[in-house]
């Protein structure tokens, strides 16, 4: 069956929440619907990958106004492959169509950050071309 890139809706809430559960962030079906629909609000695109009707990826764009550039600079939130499914395309498919999405409005870069534990994913970012620029400092707020 053939790989199809398609924005999320409301009923991939399960699907959506088992995927960020495998990428870390465990979360319930009802709050990752009300995710999407804040996302929306805001013009950000949340995409799933699927092979028939199942859901086996996702991947989120948010794109901002900055200072530092005339253009907007658009970031991957989140990128996500079924940990059965990976090294299939899935993830580059997903990359590709965010890609497409930040030139269509006319971002100057794309760009994601990523924990430093994560080797295997660092690969695949370089693979699809993405190039390490810096580092992340975080503070939690609660």
């Amino acid at each position: 069956m053939a790989l199809t890139v398609r924005d999320a809706d409301p009923a991939d809430a399960v699907d959506v929440a088992r995927l960020l559960g495998q990428l870390g962030y465990p979360a319930e079906p009802d709050a990752v619907t009300a995710r999407l629909e804040r996302l929306a609000i805001v013009g950000d695109r949340v995409v799933v990958a699927e092979v028939g009707e199942e859901v086996i990826g996702l991947a989120h764009l948010h794109v901002t106004p900055t200072l530092e550039y005339d253009r907007p600079a658009a970031k991957i939130g989140a990128l996500v492959v079924d940990e059965a499914r990976r090294g299939e395309g899935i993830g580059r498919a997903l990359v590709d169509a965010l890609d497409a999405e930040a030139r269509a409005r006319g971002c100057v870069l794309l760009f994601l950050t990523t924990s430093a534990r994560r080797t295997d994913a660092h690969e695949f970012y370089r693979r699809v071309g993405l190039e390490e620029t810096g580092r992340r400092f975080t503070k939690n707020l609660v």
